[in-house]
């Protein structure tokens, strides 16, 4: 980490209420996004959904923390989701590749905001669920997309890696 490219401004650790609150909408959108899609199974079983669970819990738990946050000013620090105290308790510092982090935090937030938005619209044209049933799930699921987008711009112009980190929507 170039420590002279740090935002001098930026906060130095964040509230661990804050990444506790963060970190529950997160949990709210998969579940959400792995209810409304929950229709689509195959012989009873939701595939769709399971998988999208998974997937979120190893990239989000596992693979974005070794590749993003080893090599954050917040290692070992309360970011503002807490994932830097998380990367802290499974992986060593710098182990990752943050570069290639970058480009699967992007693929990462792309699935689990856009599939769950392509799965539930197909929930309403395979027809076997009532509309109203999806829509349960469907408009929270897009507020909680729009605030997150929103939180994430906060929290980027808040933070010291807002101008080398590849995620940062504050550069």
């Amino acid at each position: 980490m170039d420590k002279q490219k740090l935002y001098e401004k930026g906060i130095k650790e964040a509230k661990k209420s804050y990444a506790i609150f963060e970190n529950a909408l997160f949990l709210l959108l998969i579940v959400l996004g792995f209810l409304g899609m929950y229709p689509l199974s195959i012989k009873g079983l939701p595939l769709v959904s399971i998988l999208y669970a998974l997937f979120g819990v190893v990239m989000l738990v596992f693979v974005l923390r070794k590749h993003l946050c080893t090599k954050c000013y917040y290692y070992d620090k309360w970011c503002h989701c807490g994932w830097g105290k998380l990367s802290s308790a499974i992986f060593k510092r710098d182990s990752g590749n943050q570069e290639f982090g970058g480009k699967l935090a992007g693929i990462t937030w792309g699935i689990l905001m856009g599939l769950p938005i392509i799965g539930m619209v197909g929930v309403i044209f395979v027809g076997k669920t009532p509309l109203i049933d999806v829509l349960i799930f469907f408009v929270p699921f897009i507020i909680l997309v729009a605030i997150n987008g929103v939180l994430h711009m906060k929290d980027c112009k808040e933070c010291k890696m807002r101008f080398i980190c590849p995620g940062s929507a504050a550069k």
